[in-house]
Order: C-alpha cells, then structure tokens, then sequence
C-alpha cells in the first residue's frame, strides 16, 4: 500500500510531483488513447451479455441513467443532488445531463469533482455550448483531502477511484454524503496496483507469451516490441492504479452492494491499450485466441484462482440480497494476499 499522504517518513515519490504527473498526463485530449477495436469485441460478445443479466440494462450510460431516474423518484420534489468523483473533461457528466434533460427531468445538479482545472475549463466550454451549465458544478479539488458537507442522492466514479491514495478517507466521507436512499454507482479497476499482473495471473499470461505470434507483442504505449511480457508498474509516477487492489475491500467494508458485476484479469494485456491494438477482431483467428483466453479466464475466476481485475457496482446504504453473474460476489471477488 503506497503510504498515507499524513506519514512524515514517506519514501514514496513526492506526493505533489505525482499530482503535476496526474495533470500533465491529461492535459493534451490527443494522448488519450483509445481502446482498440478487439476491446469492444470481447465487450461485446462476453461481458455485455452478464451486464445486461446482472445491472438489466444496455451500456454504461444507460447504467448511470437508469439508476439517477430510479433515485429521482425517490426525492420528490427536492432538487436531484449529484456528485461526480474524478470527472475529467466531465464528458460522461455532460451527456448524462443532456439526456436527463431530455427525458423531462431539469431539477438537477451534478457536482464534478476534478484535480486539473485545464481539464475543468475544456468541460465549461463544452457544456455551456450545449446549454446544460446551469445543471453542472465545476469544483476543482484533490479527492484525497476532499470534505463536504453537502447531502448527495447519487454519487457517480468511473474509473476514478484507482487514482485515489486516501481511499478509507474519500470512502468515509461519501458514505456520510451519500442520503439514507441514495445510490453510489461505479465502474473501475479492482485488480492489483499499478494495474500489474498478480503471480497466479502472470504465470499464465507468460505462458501464452511464448506460444502467440511475435506480432501481438508490439506494445503501442511503449512503442516497442516485447520478447516478454512486461509486467509494467503504472504508479511508478502518477496516481494510475495507485491502490486500485484496495478499491474493493475498501467498499465492502462501507456500503451495501445491491448489484456487482467482476470481470478481467487474464484477458487484460491482449485486450487493453498496450498491445490490444495487435489484434483485429475482423481476423477470425485473433478473435478465436480472444475467446479461447476469456474462457479461460472465467475458468480461472470460476474456480477462485483469479480474480477480477474490473466492476461495475451499484451500492447503498441499506443492506439487500446483491444481484450478481454466477456466484462471483463482491466478498468472492475479494483476493486474500
């Protein structure tokens, strides 16, 4: 665990050269990759099916939506109250604007929390050229000392939360935001820091390494070929995956899980960023190796030897029967190390 922002004998790298990292990384919108098109293949084939079981809905905007209007009718006539933690450009907070408001409902706000004010501004201009400012709050802070006293009836994080260092306290304190019948809705990274391979996971992905094609092993983010799999550490300098291995335990430990979906861990590499782009999912023998390696992963997690790496969650106060694919709960998902 990277120490604690409040530990004097820190040996981690400086805490405010990770924030000028942090910015800096998502100042230019130009290097903002893209997930690659086999990305949305192994979505589409293995993962939309269980969400559509387990959250009963189509895509992650419609995951978001489905729950604020559900929340909505719960306030009467009391303005809808939400939060967005780690809103970026807020362009998921801008398009949920827009269609709440075109499905009729207009009193609403969504607060959105951002560390970069550069990534702040470009979210200003964009929503005031679409004419839901008024719906928005822009508040620049850093979630890892954030206070509020306000009460929210939603709180949103999308692939937010494995930037957070102080996770107990940012958790601590959305549990005392978030209203008696509110909804916490999430998508993020629950594998292990710095969004590395565990040993059990990297065991097996070194051994498909040695069989799969030279020409998967390019990696686009380095810019080079990889004889071996790099199991490369991405907190070294920011906050990219910093506790991501926390996020889960962390949550169980506050709120009610009303729904929870886990997935990824050993079909990650071949499917992300890095070297996903090697494979072309109109290639009939990349998208065999996609589906060969999922099975293999849902085995894996199946039987405990693995452990999801990604979620989507729906969470609360009040304790419920959670809905979920198979028998992977939130405590199943949880790995012991």
């Amino acid at each position: 665990m990277p120490a604690s922002l409040n530990d004097p004998n820190s040996t981690q790298v400086d805490y405010q050269a990770r924030v000028d990292t942090q910015i800096q990384q998502f100042a230019n919108t130009a290097i903002v990759w893209k997930l690659p098109p086999i990305y949305h293949y192994w979505m589409q084939k293995h993962i939309r099916p269980r969400f559509n079981q387990v959250m009963d809905c189509t895509d992650a905007r419609e995951f978001y939506l489905k729950h604020i209007q559900a929340v909505q009718q719960e306030v009467e006539d009391k303005p809808l109250m939400i939060v967005s933690i780690g809103s970026g450009d807020c362009v998921l907070e801008t398009g949920l604007a827009i269609e709440l408001k075109r499905r009729g409902i207009n009193h609403f706000k969504i607060e959105c929390l951002e560390l970069s004010k550069i990534r702040l501004q470009r979210a200003r201009i964009e929503a005031t050229k679409q004419g839901i400012i008024e719906n928005l709050v822009l508040t620049e802070c850093d979630l890892n000392q954030w206070q509020s006293n306000q009460s929210y009836d939603v709180i949103i994080a999308h692939h937010s939360l494995h930037h957070i260092v102080e996770l107990e306290h940012l958790f601590d304190t959305l549990k005392q935001t978030l209203s008696l019948t509110g909804l916490f809705l999430t998508a993020d990274m629950i594998g292990r820091n710095g969004h590395m391979r565990w040993p059990e996971a990297l065991e097996v992905i070194e051994g498909l390494w040695s069989i799969i094609p030279d020409h998967y092993k390019f990696n686009y983010q380095f810019n080079q070929y990889h004889a071996q799999y790099l199991n490369w550490d991405c907190s070294k300098r920011g906050f990219e995956g910093i506790r991501s291995q926390d996020v889960l335990p962390a949550l169980v430990d506050r709120f009610a899980f009303k729904a929870f979906l886990g997935y990824g861990n050993i079909i990650d590499p071949f499917i992300e960023r890095g070297y996903g782009h090697n494979l072309d999912p109109d290639n009939m023998q990349d998208c065999q190796f996609i589906d060969f390696v999922e099975n293999l992963n849902t085995k894996f997690i199946d039987v405990g030897l693995a452990k999801p790496t990604m979620m989507f969650a729906v969470m609360g106060h009040q304790a419920t029967e959670t809905k979920c694919f198979r028998h992977w709960t939130p405590d199943y998902c949880i790995r012991s190390y």
